[in-house]
């Protein structure tokens, strides 16, 4: 069964999958045609509503396939062994190689053809819905967004945020959906301020902090909510803002991250509960909104420098 997470902004869910089609595959949304056959060895994908990301770690891919982009997509390969063949767009015919890593950015409504000799490697695919990208950037009453077409992408930030969504999705979301839609909104922010015909730019780092009743409305709203797993765009919503806006303005107000935050606010209630015996880790993570007793490790020891045991046992 996959886990799923109320998402009320959206008026949706957010849903982990474990068995998301491969890009280029029969079961792909938008392919035309298809010869391919995948062999992965792991697949999970979070989807959001208007957003969703997939992960994949591919043993064996050969083929060919044409695909119609149905929303602006993205997608981030890294060569596991060997990566050879062509994608055919717009006229043009580009080689993959066989090189360590590549990304494209594909806007909807385009046909790719793709090529592919027998290859391994590990396939991040994002797909943004307009109202995603708009809705993260405060584009909502702004006209079409047109996203250009870009090959042997390899902006640096872009791949930090592709590897760490590509092990959240592997890892079925430990750190929280805010850790990752935070990433994704940061994603939708640059395809549209770096790869887009919107002519406006978006300056995020210019704008202030949040005034102090909105900063106390989503503080109040994120301890109320902390055994839950929270999205970036509720949190938001609180305050009449875009995820992106939001995201900004908060580090501003306060030094870190709203996803930082509510770890450091996590942690210090797991303290307060590691010092009753009685409570066992995995429940004392599910309290805190972790989705087991790993995550709550992970995080825990990047706060304290410690484990929860060693905390336990000293306190």
């Amino acid at each position: 069964m996959p886990r799923t997470f109320e998402n009320s902004y959206f008026g949706g869910q957010a849903k982990i999958t474990r068995t998301p089609a491969i890009l280029g595959t029969h079961r792909f949304a938008g392919t035309l045609r298809s010869t391919i056959h995948a062999t992965p060895t792991l697949s999970r994908q979070i989807a959001w509503a208007g957003a969703s990301a997939a992960a994949h770690v591919i043993d064996s891919i050969e083929g060919d396939s044409l695909v119609k982009a149905q929303n602006v997509q993205m997608h981030f390969a890294w060569n596991s062994g060997f990566i050879g063949g062509i994608a055919r767009s717009g006229g043009k015919t580009r080689i993959h190689g066989n090189r360590l890593r590549y990304a494209y950015v594909i806007p909807a409504g385009s046909q790719i053809e793709f090529i592919l000799e027998r290859s391994n490697f590990n396939l991040l695919s994002i797909e943004f819905g307009e109202q995603f990208l708009s809705r993260s950037c405060e584009l909502e009453h702004a006209p079409h967004l047109e996203i250009i077409e870009t090959w042997d992408y390899n902006q640096p930030l872009c791949w930090e945020l592709a590897n760490a969504i590509f092990k959240e999705c592997m890892d079925e979301a430990p750190q929280g959906l805010l850790y990752s839609e935070t990433a994704m909104t940061l994603l939708a922010m640059h395809v549209v301020r770096a790869l887009s015909t919107h002519v406006t730019p978006l300056n995020m780092s210019a704008r202030g902090a949040l005034a102090p009743v909105l900063l106390r409305r989503a503080c109040d709203y994120m301890m109320l909510r902390l055994g839950d797993d929270v999205s970036l765009h509720e949190v938001a919503a609180v305050t009449g803002l875009s995820a992106g806006h939001f995201s900004f303005a908060f580090k501003r107000s306060l030094g870190v991250t709203p996803y930082a935050w509510l770890r450091r606010q996590r942690i210090e209630r797991a303290k307060a509960l590691l010092r009753d015996p009685e409570l066992s880790l995995p429940a004392i993570a599910s309290i805190v909104g972790y989705a087991n007793q790993s995550a709550l490790g992970v995080a825990f020891k990047r706060e304290t420098g410690q484990t929860p045991t060693d905390w336990r046992r000293r306190c």
